[in-house]
C-alpha cells in the first residue's frame, strides 16, 4: 500500500464544549488513520491573527479538503455572514468560499432541525454532504469520510474501453439465410411439397453462416476476451433472430416436416466447439461465443415450439438420441439433448471486472438482456426451467442458468393439468402415455430428492422449485 497522507483543515463553529469535544474527537481519530489535521485549538498559537489563520488554511495549496462541520449555529452564523473578523473566525463566509475551488470543500451535517432537515448554509444547499448526525452510524459515516479524503471510492468508474466493433461494420453482415427467410411463405404456398427442402436448405446455410462468427481474440486477458465474446454475440444477434423467425413458421403444428431436418442440424451444432480448421492446440475459450450461441439456440427452440404449442416436437427434441460427431468424425456415444447445455466461464471474469455489482450468474444475465421484443422474460425462463424439469425426471443434468429471473410463480404449461383432455395434448412432453405414468415419475423424483439441500445459486435465497411440488399428482386428470 503506498499512499500520501492527506491534509485538511477544519471549520467548526464554538457552538457548545461538548460540540467542540465531538470536532476534537473527530480530529484526533482522523490523525490516527493517516490525516494532516489543521485546527485552531491545535495549531493557533498566541499572537497570531485568527482570521488571517482561516483564510491561510483556506487557500494554501498544501491543504486538499477544508471539513465543515455544520450545526444550527455554523448555518445561521455563516448565512448572517457572521464571524470572520469577529471573536469566531473559523465559519466559512460564502465570499470566501467562491473564491476557492468548491471540490475542497466536504460539508459535514452534525445536527439536523425537528424536520429532520439538516442544518445547511444557503450557499453550500447545493453541494452533496456526508452525514454525522446520528452517533450510531458514525463508523458508517467515517468511513465515507476517509474515502474521500484518501480518494478511494466505494464505487470506482471502470476504464474506458473499446467501442464494440460490431458498430462499425460498414455494410449489416449479408446472411445467405436471409433470403430463404423472405420467400418462405410464398414458395411454401406456391409448392407445400418444397417444406422438407427448404427447411434443410434454410438449416444448412445457417449453419454454414455460423463460421462468420468465430474469434481470434487480441489478448488473452479475461477481461478483453468476455468484451470481445460480447462484441461478438452482438454481431450475430440478427442471424439469431433470422433463425427465431424461421422457427415460428416451421414449427406450427400444421405443417408435418420431416423432424430428422431438425435433429440433424442440432446434432452438426456441438462441431463449432472444436476447430474447424487442422490446427494442433487449442483453448476451450477460442469457442467460448459458439458454446453461448448453442446453449441459446437450443432454448429459442424450446420456446418457440411452446409459443406454437407443437408439444410433440417438443416430444421429439426431448427424447431423441444425437450422434455428434467431434473434428476427427469420430462419433460418440448416442446423447441426449442436455449435450446443448453450456456455461461459459469468460463471461464471469468479464462481468466480475467491468461491473462492481455481483450476478449469480453473468451468462444468464447476458441471455436475459438479449431476448427479443416480441418474446417475454417470463416465456424464455419457462423454457430452460422446462429442460431443468424434463431433464430431472430422466435423471440428466440441465441446470436452469436463469431460473432467478422468474417471478410469475407457476408455468403455464402445468397450469391445466387438472384437465385430462389438456393432460392428453402434452403428456408427450413428459414422455408418458398416462396420469400413472405421470404420477409414477413425480413420486420418484420426490423421493430421489429427500434431503434439504435445495437447487440454488450460491448465495441465492431462491431456489429452484421441484417439479413435484408445482404439479399436484393428485389433482391431474381429474377434471374433463
Amino acid at each position: 500500500m503506498n499512499e500520501t497522507n492527506p491534509k485538511i483543515f477544519i471549520s467548526y463553529s464554538w457552538s457548545s464544549p461538548n460540540h467542540e469535544d465531538w470536532v476534537i474527537n473527530l480530529a484526533e481519530r482522523l490523525v490516527s488513520d493517516g490525516i494532516e489535521v489543521k485546527i485552531d485549538k491545535w495549531d493557533l498559537k498566541e499572537g497570531h491573527d485568527m482570521f488571517d489563520f482561516m483564510e491561510s488554511m483556506v487557500n494554501s495549496s498544501d491543504i486538499d479538503k477544508v471539513l465543515i462541520i455544520l450545526d444550527e449555529k455554523y448555518s445561521s452564523k455563516a448565512n448572517s455572514r457572521k464571524g470572520g473578523v469577529g471573536t469566531e473566525t473559523q465559519i466559512i463566509s460564502p465570499e470566501i468560499y467562491k473564491n476557492v475551488s468548491q471540490e475542497k470543500f466536504v460539508p459535514i451535517v452534525r445536527q439536523r432541525d425537528d424536520s429532520n432537515e439538516a442544518f445547511i448554509p444557503t450557499f453550500l444547499k447545493s453541494r452533496i454532504y456526508i452525514d454525522f448526525s446520528e452517533d450510531e452510524h458514525f463508523e458508517k459515516s467515517y468511513e465515507s469520510l476517509l474515502r474521500n479524503l484518501y480518494k478511494r471510492p466505494v464505487y470506482n468508474k471502470p476504464k474506458l474501453g473499446k467501442a464494440p466493433s460490431f458498430l462499425f461494420e460498414e455494410t449489416p453482415m449479408n446472411h445467405k439465410t436471409s433470403i430463404l427467410l423472405r420467400s418462405f411463405d410464398k414458395k411454401l404456398a406456391q409448392s407445400p411439397n418444397s417444406l422438407n427442402s427448404m427447411a434443410r436448405d434454410f438449416f444448412d446455410k445457417f449453419y454454414d453462416n455460423l463460421k462468420d462468427y468465430s474469434i481470434t481474440f487480441s489478448s488473452r486477458d479475461y477481461k478483453i476476451i468476455g468484451k470481445e465474446i460480447i462484441d461478438n454475440l452482438n454481431l450475430f444477434t440478427p442471424l439469431r433472430d433470422e433463425y427465431i423467425t424461421f422457427l415460428e413458421k416451421l414449427t406450427v403444428p400444421e405443417l408435418d416436416f420431416d423432424v430428422d431436418i431438425l435433429i440433424e442440424f442440432l446434432e452438426k451444432l456441438p462441431r463449432y466447439k472444436q476447430p474447424l480448421d487442422d490446427r494442433g492446440s487449442w483453448s476451450d475459450v477460442d469457442f467460448a461465443n459458439f458454446k453461448f450461441i448453442i446453449h441459446e439456440l437450443f432454448l429459442y427452440l424450446i420456446l418457440v415450439c411452446l409459443k406454437n404449442r407443437n408439444y410433440k416436437l417438443i416430444e421429439e427434441i426431448f427424447y431423441s438420441n444425437y450422434f455428434i460427431h467431434d473434428r476427427y468424425n469420430y462419433s460418440k456415444e448416442p446423447s441426449e439433448f442436455a449435450e446443448f447445455y453450456n456455461y461459459i466461464d469468460a463471461i464471469d471474469h468479464y462481468y466480475k471486472e467491468t461491473y462492481s455489482k455481483q450476478f449469480h450468474s453473468p451468462m444468464s444475465d447476458l441471455m436475459i438482456k438479449r431476448i427479443p421484443e416480441n418474446y417475454s422474460k417470463e416465456s424464455f425462463v419457462q423454457a430452460d426451467l422446462l429442460c431443468h424439469y424434463i431433464a430431472d425426471m430422466n435423471n440428466k443434468r440441465w441446470f436452469p442458468i436463469t431460473y432467478i429471473y422468474y417471478t410469475r410463480g407457476r408455468m403455464d404449461l402445468f397450469e391445466r393439468l387438472a384437465s385430462k383432455r389438456y393432460f392428453d395434448k402434452i403428456k408427450v412432453v413428459f414422455g408418458v402415455n398416462t396420469v400413472d405414468e405421470l404420477k409414477e415419475k413425480l413420486t420418484k423424483l420426490e423421493e430421489k430428492d429427500n434431503s434439504n439441500n435445495s437447487l440454488r445459486y450460491s448465495g441465492s435465497f431462491d431456489s429452484v422449485v421441484p417439479i413435484y411440488r408445482i404439479i399436484d399428482k393428485d389433482k391431474v386428470g381429474t377434471l374433463r
